[in-house]
């Protein structure tokens, strides 16, 4: 069995949504993550008890799927659990409900505990992970690969700013969904929606540099290619299926 499940209410506000009426997916993001944050608060391994020992929680892969994004105004629910960990590995998986108990975002995800001075993977902590009550497995499941996906290309880049760096002092996890939604044109966005994205990330950004952010989409299959560089290091990377709104 997978570990404890743990939903809140959470009502889409105004700032929340875009030109379109619809929750901006950095949002979907920000308030998965304070879901997740509350059960760890509730759990007794909140920041504060991981802060002790020098680690901090880090994302290394996510894979949304979304039926239809929330509306401004609306009620929903937000939940997650924590599913099953190996030495290294956590799989955290999310979801949003709308008031009829339909799911239409769906979230896997990849969480691993980072070294904050060696800035280096490190291994689970047993007091850390145990709370969650998610299976102990030898290999988590393995999230699909990104495609290369050929088309036309843009390119913008975007300075880090002071906001943008979180208490892991590096660019927070829901800051590259920004870049990747900004590079894209207009039409794009007010005509389609994101139905999948899968993103990767494999180095941090850190503060007072540069993201070089690019986006190739290709029309006839709806899929679109997104990369995320700063000093010519590729950083996070990223495929999105779209459909019409």
């Amino acid at each position: 069995m997978a570990g404890k499940i743990h939903e809140e209410q959470h009502l889409v506000t105004h700032y929340e949504g875009d030109q379109t009426g619809t929750m901006k997916v950095p949002m979907i993001i920000n308030a998965m993550l304070l879901t997740s944050d509350n059960q760890s608060q509730q759990l007794g391994v909140g920041n504060a008890v991981v802060d002790k020992t020098g680690l901090g929680w880090v994302i290394t892969q996510y894979v949304l799927k979304i039926k239809r994004l929330p509306r401004v105004g609306e009620q929903i629910v937000v939940g997650t659990r924590a599913v099953n960990n190996n030495d290294y590995f956590c799989q955290r998986d999310f979801w949003v409900k709308d008031q009829k108990g339909e799911v239409i975002v769906e979230n896997t995800s990849i969480f691993v505990l980072m070294d904050r001075t060696t800035r280096r993977m490190h291994k689970l902590l047993p007091e850390i992970i145990e709370p969650y009550e998610a299976d102990r497995v030898k290999r988590i499941v393995r999230l699909p690969k990104l495609e290369t996906i050929e088309g036309a290309s843009v390119a913008k880049d975007f300075s880090v700013e002071y906001f943008d760096i979180d208490p892991n002092r590096h660019v927070n996890n829901a800051k590259y969904f920004e870049w990747i939604f900004n590079t894209v044109d207009q039409d794009t966005l007010n005509n389609y929606y994101p139905a999948m994205i899968n993103i990767r990330y494999h180095v941090e950004i850190q503060p007072n540099q540069v993201a070089h952010s690019t986006f190739t989409m290709d029309y006839d299959t709806l899929k679109s290619d997104h990369k995320i560089f700063a000093n010519d290091t590729l950083c996070c990377e990223a495929n999105v299926e779209w459909n019409h709104r």
